[in-house]
């Protein structure tokens, strides 16, 4: 069956490792738009511990998500990943591509020891989060130049009470 004469059938969706550098054309596009170029290079990208995740749909790069080690600072002393650059393409929202890539940075925390994987959500962003398991952990805040933020945290360790 030739699935490339409807482009209404979502194509095949594959996450994986992909160096920092490749992560900047959509991190400036989608998180930093009509910044410099190197607004897209956040402190961290070239750290041994960090791993940066690519979701491919039909082979094109066309979202991307980061993980630092960094402990979450209302969570001092527990083992933590800070998710940080997500961004999809506008033309493939609503694809899975978010959903992929935050499932391959949970299924990473867990193996890497991580009992927490948190971000600085984009307030816009807060019921994605939510839907994949995480929960606001204080108030709104502004990030300069960037906007409205929560802090999120899912708990992806063994121990998950709380």
């Amino acid at each position: 069956m030739d699935t490339a004469a409807s482009p209404a059938v979502t194509g095949l969706i594959e996450v994986r490792v992909i160096p920092a550098e490749a992560t900047w054309p959509l991190r400036l596009a989608v998180l930093r738009p009509g910044r410099p170029p190197e607004s897209a290079q956040f402190p961290g990208d070239d750290a041994p511990t960090t791993r940066h995740f690519g979701a491919f749909e039909d082979g094109r790069l066309a979202g991307i998500a980061s993980l630092y080690a960094a402990e979450m600072p209302d969570r001092p002393g527990l083992a933590a990943l800070q998710l940080r650059g997500m961004a999809t393409a506008p033309e493939v929202r609503g694809h899975g591509l978010g959903r992929a890539l935050v499932q391959a940075c949970m299924a990473f925390a867990r193996e890497s020891g991580a009992r927490l994987l948190w971000c600085n959500a984009r307030t816009g962003a807060v019921q994605f989060y939510r839907k994949l398991g995480f929960a606001i952990v204080g108030e709104e805040f502004q990030i300069a130049d960037v906007g409205p933020h929560f802090r999120m945290l899912c708990m992806v360790g063994e121990t998950v009470h709380h």
